[in-house]
């Protein structure tokens, strides 16, 4: 390499912050952010449609743009001109979604602030007609219930800031996987529930609860699933994600969902789109005033599993459409009453889950989550011999006396507090089923899973020893044996499933800081060897030959030099005046290049200092979110270990189990006049703690001393100031 080379390459510049793809953590952040331009208002519910819509416009359009760009070159690289090579790269047939030029949102952000809404709302519109053909139908998807005209939903300045926070990232592939996206959409959703109010449970049931509630259904590939009242599809993404944890194909799960609200219904609709869920029957309506699963006979559809968190104690629940007659069958246990729609919706389960078939024995399963008022609310029929009145039966205790008769509950599962957003009202599970096993007919298992949870705000969590707690026993059915032998295989599968959790995170974190972390060891040992180099001059002649890395270019400079100066050495008087003539060029040659090529290095190692020490910082950043990661698992299965040795202390004994889980039959049931409060059956009583008298007499004997010393000690200050005499 000669001097010049060496030069051009000493002066390439690094790329100390190169661009890279984004981590969930810093999406999620990201996405805090845009919640955060909203905030202010008293109820978030008014805006999320909107910002849900233009988040859903920004990746569909980074993301064909980006197709667009990679078919176009990959044209122009195969020899078509660039314009033939762009057209044939916008046919939609070699797109997931298209978005018209008039409509690419690099263009329609940069609206002025005036027309800027009614920009939108004809770009969104121009990407449901270009996209109507598609298998998933954008029909509504951007423009049902949003008009970003409508400054009083949507105030002018927070529509520029989202615009532009939107437009400050890329959300193409290459810089969002599809699953860190979807991931994304779900976290945006559950800020939203965070911050909406009383109306945050009508879409997003904590993941958490999901997970659990699609344990114990265990839908699997053929199935037919469905939730009336679906929200943003939550519940149905936890079943996909069941039946792909375990093997199975998603793509022969049969979805099915209805959603009242217009604006959660479409965040649904883009939430499955964004999962890759191409296809399912989802409705938008009311789902007790109009269901609309129905069959060829206008008869209510029935279902594999139904997985549903419908709205607690709905008060306009549609019992004006039904008290003259239900035309679809749901009510046999009961009219409900006209103020809460509780047994509305569990009738509607128990009428749309499929019977039990004559061959297989296989019947329709569905959990659902109610306020616990649907265990206890209701009186039985009194009498004036009973109770000195006579009064009829409350609705709600005929319908729940009609179910438990009907032996359709198999299991109830209480939970802990302010789990749900926008809803402190304690809530439970219960587990339909229209074809128990004979091993559990007549019986309903009880779990009381409240005492155990993570406290947060402003929701408490279910960590996943606190969902062991409930599994372990609904999978033994109450069996201690049973229970004691799953103990171990559920502990490990869960540990496994946060393992599994922890490592894909920390996959996502390489992916994002690897390759811009790549250089940092190589740069390093070039700083390393910038930082040992000594340029003084006569360091540096002393240094040059032809294989010194740095150096190696003055080699030949540096020869003709010593040879002309062992010449003058050598020669006699008369010849050294002209010798050193003849040595003033190639000397000055020599010093330019010297001092050329040290300011180089001098410049080259500033510029490696400063790349080394930004990568550094990359690092560091990047090793304490992994820490972070690891540790947050690391707590985790410590939780579970904890959970895995209580539950087999727990198991071991009839009457330490009765305080977590009970098995109960009819018959008590029915002595307890079809009340199902959970501490008739369940010992929820948590006892004080206790000592050894010992131990307390002792912590006794120390208090008094410490409060005695407290007092002499206050009596001296006191006497000090004058206040008190000795």
């Amino acid at each position: 390499m000669n001097l010049q080379e060496l030069l051009t390459q000493l002066d390439t510049p690094i790329i100390i912050r190169p661009t890279r793809r984004m981590t969930q953590g810093e999406l999620e952040t990201y996405l805090d952010h845009a919640a955060n331009i909203l905030r202010g208002n008293a109820d978030h519910s008014e805006f999320r449609g909107y910002v849900f819509a233009l988040l859903f416009y920004k990746r569909i359009s980074d993301c064909y743009d980006e197709e667009v760009r990679t078919q176009t070159d990959a044209l122009v690289k195969a020899g078509v001109p660039r314009d033939q090579a762009l057209l044939l790269a916008r046919d939609p047939q070699n797109h997931h979604f298209t978005v018209p030029e008039q409509a690419a949102w690099a263009d329609v952000a940069r609206t002025a602030k005036g027309p800027l809404g009614q920009a939108l709302n004809e770009a969104m519109l121009a990407i449901e007609r270009a996209n109507a053909h598609r298998q998933n139908n954008f029909d509504g998807i951007l423009t049902g219930k949003i008009d970003f005209n409508k400054q009083d939903e949507l105030p002018r300045d927070k529509l520029v800031n989202l615009i532009n926070h939107f437009s400050s990232q890329t959300f193409d592939r290459a810089h969002v996987s599809d699953d860190l996206f979807g991931n994304a959409y779900e976290y945006l959703i559950r800020n939203f529930a965070s911050k909406a109010g009383k109306s945050s449970g009508e879409f997003y049931t904590p993941a958490e609860v999901g997970f659990l509630m699609a344990e114990v259904l265990q839908p699997r590939a053929g199935m037919s699933v469905c939730d009336w009242a679906s929200g943003s599809g939550g519940l149905l993404l936890q079943c996909i994600r069941h039946v792909k944890k375990h093997g199975g194909d998603v793509r022969q799960l049969q979805l099915h969902g209805q959603e009242s609200n217009v604006t959660t219904y479409n965040i649904s609709r883009i939430n499955m789109i964004l999962h890759g869920i191409p296809v399912w029957e989802h409705k938008q309506g009311d789902s007790l005033r109009d269901p609309r699963h129905l069959t060829g006979e206008n008869r209510l559809k029935q279902f594999d599993r139904i997985i549903m968190n419908p709205p607690f104690s709905l008060e306009d629940w549609g019992h004006d459409t039904v008290v003259a007659g239900d035309k679809y069958g749901r009510l046999g246990f009961g009219m409900p009453p006209a103020s809460n729609g509780d047994w509305a919706w569990l009738q509607q389960i128990a009428k749309s889950l499929k019977d039990a078939d004559p061959d297989t024995g296989i019947g329709g399963q569905g959990m659902v989550v109610m306020s616990q008022g649907v265990l206890f609310r209701g009186q039985p029929e009194q009498t004036e011999e009973e109770d000195g009145q006579n009064q009829k039966a409350d609705a709600e205790y005929v319908i729940r006396r009609g179910l438990i008769e009907a032996d359709l509950i198999e299991a109830i599962v209480v939970l802990p507090g302010k789990l749900f957003y926008g809803n402190n009202v304690p809530g439970c599970l219960l587990l339909l089923n229209k074809a128990k096993p004979e091993a559990r007919k007549g019986k309903i298992l009880m779990i009381w899973a409240s005492r155990h949870f993570q406290k947060g705000n402003p929701q408490n969590l279910l960590r996943p020893s606190d969902l062991m707690r409930v599994l372990v026993p609904w999978q033994a059915f109450g069996d201690l044996e049973a229970a004691r032998a799953l103990v171990p295989v559920h502990e490990a599968q869960l540990i496994r499933e946060v393992e599994q959790d922890r490592d894909s995170r920390l996959a996502d974190i390489e992916d994002a800081y690897g390759p811009v972390l790549e250089p940092l060891a190589r740069l390093q040992t070039e700083l390393a060897t910038l930082e040992a180099l000594d340029l003084k001059v006569q360091a540096v002649r002393d240094a040059i030959t032809p294989e010194h890395p740095y150096f190696h270019p003055l080699a030949p400079l540096k020869a003709e030099v010593d040879r002309i100066e062992a010449e003058i050495a050598a020669a006699g008087r008369g010849d050294k005046a002209a010798l050193k003539a003849a040595l003033l060029t190639p000397k000055a040659k020599f010093d330019v290049a010297r001092k050329q090529l040290v300011d180089a290095i001098k410049a080259r190692e500033k510029q490696v200092a400063r790349a080394v020490k930004e990568l550094q910082k990359l690092q560091e950043e990047r090793d304490a979110r992994e820490l972070e990661i690891k540790q947050v698992a690391d707590r985790e299965i410590a939780h579970l270990h904890e959970a895995s040795k209580d539950l087999l202390r727990i198991c071991s004994s009839e009457d330490e189990a009765r305080r977590y889980f009970a098995i109960v039959g009819l018959g008590e049931i029915e002595e307890n006049e079809f009340n199902l409060n959970m501490p008739r059956y369940v010992d929820t009583f948590d006892p004080d703690p206790t000592k050894p008298l010992t131990i307390a007499a002792r912590e006794l004997a120390d208090a008094e001393k410490a409060a005695h010393e407290a007092q002499q000690a206050l009596k001296a200050v006191l006497a000090a100031a004058g206040v008190l005499s000795e």
